[in-house]
């Protein structure tokens, strides 16, 4: 059976009844899925720029992003490359507008390396793959929390319910990983979709201030398995 990201299981509940027992038997084969975002590097300029401004905390890095872009525009006359370009810009001036005091907390983060990290988590039986953008320690010597971000897009932008389900996802990453040896602090687990600008911290959908739809979703799943 394949790996599902967050992002096959935000199309599946899009999908009209048929279309949904048809994705559970491709997820059940091992069929080769096309890429229908454009290919993997169509918001690579834009995702890479706004991981490294997290991390340096440098808004410098995003307007130097946009610079790049639009000297691409100015040199290019494919029409389809335009359009890849002005998107990339877009999720570029949504991060830099958004209140970057609520995506993290003040004060020194030291980034861990997600590759130490088990990302492929088992839920309800299916296999789902966590993809988070930075995780961090932070606080005194010794008493370190953990926090994570996770950048989100695509070419329509996600609800707020959507990205209410990669925040989901992450603080369970983080609690498989992380919770036996440092603090969860919900607050900073948290999700954006950088198209739309929306944004979900946890602490938001432990007071139920978020519907919570992964579960369900995987219920529906397995109901047609």
């Amino acid at each position: 059976m394949k790996k599902l990201s967050v992002k096959k299981l935000i199309e599946f509940r899009n999908k009209s009844n048929r279309a949904k027992k048809t994705f559970v038997e491709n997820i059940k084969s091992n069929k080769v899925e096309v890429n229908t975002e454009g290919g993997g590097d169509y918001w690579i300029t834009g995702l890479s720029g706004v991981c490294n401004s997290f991390k340096e905390r440098n808004l410098d890095i995003i307007d130097e992003k946009i610079n790049e872009l639009q000297k691409k525009i100015s040199n290019t006359g494919r029409t389809n490359s335009k359009h890849m370009y002005q998107r990339n810009i877009a999720i570029l001036q949504n991060y830099k507008s958004t209140d970057l005091k609520k995506l993290s907390p003040v004060g020194k983060l030291q980034f861990l390396k997600k590759s130490t990290a088990n990302r492929l988590l088992t839920i309800k039986g299916l296999e789902i793959e966590t993809k988070p953008s930075q995780i961090y320690l932070f606080g005194k010597k010794g008493e370190e929390k953990v926090g994570a971000i996770w950048f989100a897009t695509k070419k329509d932008g996600y609800r707020i319910e959507e990205v209410g389900m990669f925040c989901d996802m992450l603080f369970r990453f983080l609690r498989h990983n992380y919770f036996r040896k440092y603090q969860l602090i919900p607050k900073y687990c948290v999700a954006m979709d950088l198209l739309s600008g929306n944004v979900v911290d946890y602490s938001q959908m432990e007071v139920g201030g978020l519907s919570q739809i992964l579960s369900p979703t995987l219920d529906e799943i397995n109901k047609l398995m």
